[in-house]
C-alpha cells in the first residue's frame, strides 16, 4: 500500500518531545512493507524552526519519506498562524498530486489537512481518512480560550460538517465523540480510537545524554521533582508554582523543582517572578533526551490548569511517557486522568496548598514504587505504539 499521512506538525524525536505520532505509526507501516510519505508543514510552533533549515525539502527518515510544504512563520495563536494552515493547503496542493496513494490520513487540528487530503482523494479515488488529534473548536471553548460565537469556532464548525461525511473512516484519539457529533447536528458514526502510545523499550535502556547531565549539574541535591513538557498557561505551571510559595519551608528545602519544556517568554516570565530559590526552568530537550531524564529524577510533576474536558490529557506524551518511566508522580487532582484510573499518582488539589503540603510529605516519607509498576503495566497492556499501530492497521488495510 502507498500512504500519505497530512499532519503539518509532524516532527521526529529528534526534533522534541511533540507530535512523534506519525513518526511511530509510518515507521510500523514502513516495517510491514508499505510505503509512506508524511506532509509536514516548513514551520512548527512546536520545533520553533524551519524544516528545510535543517533537512532537504524531501527527505527520507528510517524509511519514511518526509516532504516539506512551505508554510509561513508565526508566533502566536494569531492570523498569521491561520494563514500559515491555509499555507500547509495552498502548496501542499501542488506536491501531493504529484504522487499517488491508495489511502490518506488527514490528520487535524487544524482542518486544511482535512481539505488538501479531500482534495486528492475526490481526484485519485484514494481511501479519505480524517483523523481528529484535538476536538476544535471544542477543546479551545473547553479551555476558555474561545465561545462558540467566535468566527474561529464558527469556522471550524463548518469544516467539520463539511469534511466528516465524506471520510470513510475517522481516527479519534478520545474515546468518544459522541457530544461533540450532536453539537455538529451530524449522526453519530462509528469512531477508531487510536490514542498516542509509548515505546516502552527506550524508558527500560536509556542512554546517556550530555544535555541532561548539564541540566542536573546546575541545580543543588534534593529529591528531584520534574516536570517535563510545555510551559504554557493552559498546563497550568504557573498555578503550582504559586502554591509552592505556601509550602512549609523545612520541606520545602528536601526538593528540587524542574521545569524542562518549551516555554511562552512572557508566561515564563510570570512564573519566575513568584518562584522559590529551588525551582529552575530549561529549555526543551530532544524526545530521545527524555528516558534518561526521567531516570535521574525522582518524582514527576503533572499540572494542568482547570478544565472542562471529559478526558484532559488522554493522549498526552507527556503522560505516557510518565507512565513508562516507572517512577511516581505527583499529580493534580482533575477527573478523567489515566492516573485516576491507575491509582499510580500522588494527588493534591490545584487550589489547595495543605494538600500539596501532604502531598509533598508523602514523597517523603513513603516507599511510592509500586505507583511507578501499575502504571507502567497499565501502559504495556493498552499503549505501547506496537499494539495501537495493529488496531490500525486491521481497520484500514484489509
Amino acid at each position: 500500500m502507498r500512504i500519505a499521512i497530512l499532519n503539518h506538525y509532524a516532527s521526529l524525536p529528534q526534533m522534541g518531545s511533540s507530535e512523534t505520532r506519525h513518526f511511530e505509526l509510518a515507521k510500523r507501516f514502513v516495517r510491514d512493507g508499505n510505503d509512506v510519505d508524511v506532509y509536514v508543514g516548513d514551520f512548527s510552533h512546536l520545533n520553533r524552526q524551519k524544516w528545510t533549515d535543517i533537512y532537504t525539502e524531501v527527505f527520507k527518515f528510517q524509511g519514511i519519506k518526509f516532504i516539506v510544504v512551505k508554510t509561513r512563520k508565526y508566533s502566536n495563536n494569531s492570523l498569521v498562524r491561520f494563514l500559515s494552515s491555509h499555507d500547509y493547503f495552498k502548496n501542499g496542493k501542488k506536491r501531493i498530486l504529484k504522487s499517488d496513494y491508495d489511502i490518506v490520513i488527514s490528520s487535524s487540528p487544524h482542518p486544511f489537512s482535512w481539505s488538501l487530503g479531500w482534495y486528492y482523494c475526490k481526484r485519485k479515488r484514494a481511501k479519505f481518512i480524517i483523523e481528529i488529534r484535538d476536538i476544535w473548536p471544542d477543546d479551545l471553548v473547553s479551555l476558555g480560550m474561545i465561545s462558540y460565537s467566535h468566527p474561529v469556532a464558527k469556522f471550524f464548525h463548518y469544516m467539520c460538517k463539511k469534511y466528516y461525511p465524506k471520510a470513510s473512516q475517522i481516527i479519534s484519539l478520545v474515546p468518544d465523540l459522541s457530544q461533540h457529533f450532536r453539537r455538529l447536528g451530524l449522526q453519530n458514526r462509528e469512531i477508531l480510537y487510536i490514542p498516542n502510545g509509548v515505546d516502552i523499550e527506550v524508558f527500560q535502556n536509556p542512554m546517556q545524554c550530555t544535555d541532561v547531565d548539564e541540566i542536573l549539574s546546575k541545580v543543588p541535591q534534593g529529591v528531584k521533582v520534574v516536570y517535563a513538557g510545555s510551559i504554557v498557561p493552559h498546563n497550568g505551571v504557573k498555578e503550582f508554582v504559586e502554591l509552592l510559595n505556601h509550602i512549609d519551608q523545612i520541606i520545602m528545602r528536601k526538593f528540587v523543582f524542574l521545569f524542562v519544556g518549551p516555554s511562552q517568554k512572557e508566561y515564563l516570565s510570570q512564573i519566575k517572578a513568584v518562584a522559590k530559590e529551588n525551582v529552575f526552568f530549561f529549555g526543551a530537550v530532544s524526545k530521545t533526551s527524555i528516558p534518561y531524564l526521567f531516570s535521574k529524577s525522582d518524582v514527576l510533576l503533572f499540572t494542568l490548569s482547570k478544565t472542562q474536558m471529559k478526558n484532559p490529557a488522554v493522549s498526552s506524551y507527556k503522560v505516557l511517557d510518565y507512565m513508562a518511566s516507572a517512577k511516581p508522580v505527583l499529580s493534580v487532582d482533575v477527573d478523567g486522568l489515566i492516573f485516576k484510573l491507575t491509582n499510580g499518582a500522588v494527588f493534591y488539589k490545584s487550589n489547595d496548598p495543605l494538600s500539596l503540603q501532604f502531598a509533598l510529605e508523602k514523597i517523603l516519607s513513603q516507599d511510592l514504587s509500586e505507583l511507578g509498576q501499575r502504571n507502567i503495566q497499565y501502559v504495556m497492556k493498552e499503549r505501547t505504539w506496537d499494539i495501537l499501530y495493529e488496531r490500525l492497521k486491521k481497520a484500514i488495510l484489509y
